[in-house]
């Protein structure tokens, strides 16, 4: 058996007795029990220590100079609330009190003159082993009626309208048929495309005239109605449900390889990744951060010269702990009259091109760094372009 090591609090006003009980701690470390026992002889005293925190289990006399009996165990609780595990120590004509402490909470007692080391060690092991179970089915206990307030609050919103049920229901279909019925056959048609694309790149392939042309532009015309039905999806759950999922352990190079692979091959071959972070994996919703960084980089595509690099960094942030996302770009910049409200739905720059998007790239950003805690901020690059900086908190 492991050795159980614990900081005791004895709230003794009888120093033999105190002494006694530390001659006996010294010998139950052979059953497994190595504790540090602090004493102090008053109650007065044992509340203030308590309150200063660092105790694992406290062994309580019964009989103190200000308290006795049953009183001692109430009034040590009144003044500490969130009180550790409680051993009681009684003498040979207490034991029926020492009973009614454990039915006011205390975890066990023990008899003066009658404690030998190996039950002394049993005792304050199963206390603290009891107390922590205790305690976790405390917690269950109350997260499961805070979940039962939350379904009760949710039923009585959802009771109060019959036709706002109806429209919920046709929301969930709809997005279903979005998700499941329309944009998995467009990512499969986008995937053949590219099948055919490679394969009239090969060195023996003999394209007929006027075939590749056409089938870029199907590509190209295909990745944007996939970004643009990306978007709106993301925008529904968001509105709607404030996101999904809790942020899980994401490596980072796979994150990166999934958000360029989400952009066409011309267009990532512009991206220039420089990862400065030491971390192998963060703490972020994959999926969501993923469509934010691919929103970021079309964006900064978008708006740069065609050949012109666009670059993608990652680093380490400090006070508080961090990780950033950089996409910088050598465009035009934004205007300084559209700054204001370009993270609002709908917006979109005077120079963007007719059919190019719906406004909300950057409003899926701006929500997916607000669920995360974090903040985004836009800088000039100078000298010529845009720097968004994105701060994801991590450890909080």
């Amino acid at each position: 058996m492991p050795a159980l090591r614990s900081h005791l609090l004895l709230i003794e006003d009888n120093p033999g007795d105190a002494r006694l009980l530390g001659a006996l701690l010294q010998d139950a470390a052979a059953f497994g029990l190595v504790a540090a026992l602090e004493a102090v002889q008053t109650l007065a005293a044992g509340v203030e220590r308590l309150r200063a925190g660092g105790v694992d289990l406290v062994l309580l006399d019964l009989g103190l100079p200000e308290s006795s009996g049953l009183e001692t165990v109430q009034r040590l609780r009144t003044a500490v609330p969130r009180l550790p595990p409680l051993v009681v120590l009684s003498g040979l004509n207490d034991e029926d009190v020492a009973v009614q402490a454990l039915q006011a909470g205390a975890q066990d007692y023990l008899v003066k003159g009658r404690v030998e080391p190996s039950a002394l060690a049993r005792t304050i092991r199963y206390a603290i082993g009891r107390h922590q179970a205790e305690e976790v089915l405390k917690n269950e206990l109350e997260r499961s009626r805070e979940l039962a307030d939350e379904r009760a609050i949710r039923r009585r919103a959802e009771g109060e309208s019959e036709s706002l049920r109806r429209l919920l229901d046709e929301r969930e279909q709809l997005l279903r048929l979005l998700a499941h019925e329309v944009r998995q056959p467009l990512h499969n048609a986008a995937a053949a495309l590219q099948s055919a694309l490679n394969t009239l790149a090969g060195p023996s392939a003999a394209v007929p005239p006027g075939v590749r042309a056409p089938l870029e532009h199907a590509q190209q015309v295909m990745t944007h109605v996939i970004g643009t039905l990306n978007n709106a999806l993301a925008a529904a759950l968001l509105l709607t449900s404030g996101g999904h999922g809790e942020p899980t352990d994401t490596d980072l190079d796979t994150l990166i390889a999934l958000v360029l692979g989400d952009i066409g091959p011309e267009d990532r071959a512009r991206i220039v990744v420089a990862n400065h972070s030491e971390l192998r994996t963060a703490q972020l919703q994959p999926m969501l951060m993923r469509l934010a960084l691919c929103n970021l980089l079309v964006n900064a595509l978008k708006y740069s010269p065609p050949a012109a690099p666009v670059q993608l960094r990652i680093a380490d942030g400090d006070d508080p702990p961090a990780l950033c996302f950089e996409v910088a770009d050598a465009g035009a910049g934004i205007e300084a009259a559209l700054l204001p409200t370009v993270f609002e739905r709908g917006t979109r720059g005077p120079r963007a091109r007719p059919g190019t998007g719906a406004g909300l790239g950057l409003y899926i950003v701006r929500q997916v760094v607000q669920m995360h805690r974090g903040s985004i901020t836009i800088d000039a690059n100078v000298p010529h372009g845009t720097i968004v900086r994105v701060h994801i908190p991590q450890g909080i």
